[in-house]
């Protein structure tokens, strides 16, 4: 890398280089540059942590010239655009930013996408792979202006912009300038850099004076022929778990300095040189989790800007786990399983758990929204006997919490026998034999018991655990979903990335149901809010396809009674929609997102309405028929539906195992 930075030119510098500026020498080898920054431009060389919100991803940002002298036709003094397309791949490699934008102009913006990072990054080297550079003019300033628009006030990020071109602005209409095209780039992020890398030409005078109004732009000029190593430029952002060893962007041998900011006194450079591409950090006392701290490097050649990483810190204790079962069995025979149950500490930070488990065993991860007991579900499906494997529970943080280790046991029937002991092999047929007339026996019994009463119908009802009242929505910074109850506990929610969700649905909150968001470029939108449903954000009440915007808490206040978390068993009340309804025999289902109502159905018709006390549902009969529920009467303005086609069902069919239940508009 030391090598690659050493290629790039004088900053800039008045009118094309000569041949001393290029370094062009008789032997061929390459030329010995330094970098300057431009007199009088200012300067932020300070190590501080900056003020106010922190970016949490990277984006970089490349406004690539793809006219024809870039391939060295018409007034272009070399072919470069292929070095210059591999010199953009290779910084995405080795920075792995969440975000590029690629831009290309000639005559103006040719071409412009951005790429999510990695999902797209075969999108990526597709569209980079089949850039070419044959277009005429250089609408210079335009396309600048044009391509940095977008970028102001999305402070999520720490962007860095490259331009590259190799000639000087031709637009025809002076209204393009280069003051104007930078004015996008007047207030930047604490981190973000803008680089305008000359390519074997110089910088005119209006660029060069616009260049120098702003700490966060700067000017670059490289010879002839040369290609500058981009991964050297720009400032990034990094999470630390583990400060024994923090993996830093720069050279062996590079000093740093330390900018603490809030943590001061408790945070400090062990070792503060580069060695094997990482340092030491020093940790004392209780940090809290994701403190931000600066590392600064010098500047890659004199005058230029200087190179900032901003460190998270997650490395607080793990949060205390209380195991509630420690005398259960952890040796498991193959196909045995074990529950163990846990308390997490107060001080877990929110977000989703992760079980990560070794091969040979499986495992579910058990937890009601809301509550600190979790359950971990492990069967051994792979373990010999005697072998011993350690699952890991990761928090939403990133660290990781070690359970008790996990043996395998003897399987059965594994045990050898004494010796000269015989083995009993029943006869097949008498066992068929045996079994037929235990059945027989027990239909008899059955039978007996059917003829002397007719039971009344049973009515079972299974729900989820009463949820705390909801009163906040916390978003945060991290784009973290959690719900805030009334006791002041916090509540992870996972949040679905694919499109608008159901809050109510997801955080099994049947009094949000309803309220629908979506994940969007600039925060949490809202798609849809219940009538009887006021969110706010301090005295500004919330509405439909407002953006939320991350380190937001949102006020929840619900209007209507009959959304109370905590509804009246046997009725549908506190269900949720959508309702199924699934046949299990003679057993009938009906299932939403919060619970589930099971009726066990006598001969004869069943009106569901008055079986559970549910009005909306007054006239829809159903009876048993041999081992099925027949659907027996339908009002109009309900439907049901087979779910495996959404085939609609009519009265004398039977219902198939699954059906969607259509309610009347309101209900």
């Amino acid at each position: 890398m030391c090598r690659a930075v050493l290629l790039l030119a004088a900053l800039i510098v008045s009118g094309p280089p000569t041949r001393a500026q290029t370094g062009e020498a008789a032997s061929g080898t390459a030329p010995s540059v330094t970098l300057r920054r431009l007199p009088g431009a200012p300067t932020s060389q300070a190590c501080v942590v900056p003020a106010g919100p922190l970016p949490t991803a990277t984006r970089a940002v490349f406004i690539l010239d793809t006219s024809g002298s870039m391939r060295g036709i018409g007034d272009g003094r070399a072919n470069i655009f292929g070095r210059v397309k591999a010199a953009v791949n290779a910084y995405v490699r080795a920075r792995n930013p969440d975000r590029v934008d690629l831009v290309t102009f000639d005559s103006g913006p040719r071409f412009s996408q951005s790429y999510a990072l990695p999902g797209d990054r075969g999108r990526w080297n597709t569209d980079l792979a089949a850039l070419r550079a044959n277009g005429q003019n250089t609408y210079l300033y335009r396309s600048v202006a044009q391509a940095l628009a977008p970028l102001g006030g999305d402070r999520r990020y720490a962007t860095t912009v490259f331009i590259l071109t190799d000639g000087i602005d031709n637009d025809p209409d002076p209204a393009y300038t280069a003051r104007r095209a930078l004015a996008a780039f007047r207030t930047p992020g604490p981190l973000d850099t803008l680089y305008y890398v000359a390519l074997g030409t110089g910088i005119p005078a209006d660029a060069r004076a616009a260049l120098r109004e702003n700490a966060a732009t700067q000017g670059l000029t490289v010879p002839v022929s040369q290609v500058p190593t981009l991964a050297s430029f720009g400032n990034s952002l990094a999470t630390v778990t583990d400060p024994g060893r923090v993996g830093v962007p720069f050279p062996d041998g590079t000093a740093l300095t330390l900018g603490a900011g809030d943590a001061a006194g408790q945070v400090r450079l062990v070792d503060g040189v580069v060695r094997d591409g990482a340092v030491r950090l020093g940790v004392t006392g209780r940090l809290p989790s994701g403190t931000p701290v600066l590392l600064c490097a010098p500047p890659a050649t004199p005058g230029g800007h200087p190179r900032r990483v901003l460190l998270r810190l997650n490395v607080a204790p793990a949060p205390r786990l209380t195991w509630l079962n420690p005398g259960a069995d952890r040796t498991l025979r193959a196909g045995e399983t074990v529950t163990l149950r846990y308390r997490l500490g107060t001080d877990t930070p929110p977000g989703g758990l992760i079980l990560r488990l070794p091969a040979g065993l499986q495992g579910t991860l058990l937890r009601l929204p809301g509550e600190r007991e979790v359950g971990v579900r492990l069967e051994n499906t792979g373990l010999t006997g005697g072998r011993a494997v350690q699952p890991v529970l990761t928090l939403g943080d990133g660290r990781r919490l070690a359970l008790p280790g996990i043996t395998g046991g003897v399987g059965i029937g594994t045990v050898p026998l004494p010796a000269g002991e015989a083995r009993f092999r029943p006869d097949p047929r008498l066992l068929a034999g045996l079994g037929g007339l235990l059945a027989l026996g027990l239909l008899g019994a059955l039978l007996r018991g059917w003829r002397r009463r007719r039971p009344r119908p049973i009515r079972r009802v299974v729900q989820a655990a009463p949820v705390p009242t909801v009163e906040g929505i916390r978003y945060s910074e991290d784009r973290t979903l959690a719900l805030v109850g009334g006791d002041g506990r916090v509540t992870a929610v996972p949040m679905p990335l694919g499109g608008p969700f159901d809050l109510g649905q997801v955080g099994r909150v049947p009094h949000l149901s309803g309220l629908r968001l979506e994940q969007d470029r600039e925060g949490l939108r809202v798609r849809r809010l219940p009538p009887d449903l006021e969110v706010s954000q301090g005295a500004r009440l919330v509405r439909e396809e407002d953006v939320v915007r991350p380190g937001t808490l949102l006020g929840v206040a619900v209007a209507r009674p009959a959304r109370s978390p905590h509804p009246p068993l046997g009725t549908l009340v506190g269900l949720g929609l959508p309702l199924r309804l699934r046949a299990e025999g003679v057993t009938l289902h009906v299932t939403g997102p919060y619970g589930d109502h099971a009726l066990t159905l006598n001969p004869g018709i069943t009106d569901l309405g008055e079986a559970f006390r549910a009005p909306t549902l007054d006239g829809l009969k159903v009876a048993p028929s041999g081992p099925h529920v027949l659907l027996a009467a339908l009002p109009e303005e309900i439907t049901v539906r087979r779910a495996a086609d959404g085939a609609e069902l009519r009265p004398g069919t039977y219902l198939p195992p699954d059906a969607h239940l259509g309610l009347p508009e309101g209900d």
